[in-house]
């Protein structure tokens, strides 16, 4: 029974392998998602400011990166939660 199992995979993938490939997809998930939340917060900030903007004309459309990396963090912890 175990040689028709070799027989049938014989490039056997070791379990160490496939934790490592696990681990660099879950790197790659988390890297792609925080950028796609990244994005989200930046254009929400966007459109906040630039509808202030229209209301008051007074305000400019300054947005910090400080800002967007706090809205983004927001969004992914409400995400995980």
């Amino acid at each position: 029974m175990s040689n028709e199992k070799d027989e049938e995979f014989p490039e056997a993938v070791s379990v160490m392998d496939l934790q490592s490939a696990l681990e660099e997809a879950n790197v790659i998930d988390t890297t792609g998602i925080r950028l796609q939340v990244v994005a989200i917060a930046k254009e929400v900030l966007e459109r906040n400011a630039a509808l202030q903007w229209e209301q008051d004309k007074t305000r400019g459309l300054t947005i910090t990166v400080d800002q967007i990396i706090s809205e983004a963090q927001k969004l992914l912890d409400f995400v995980l939660e």
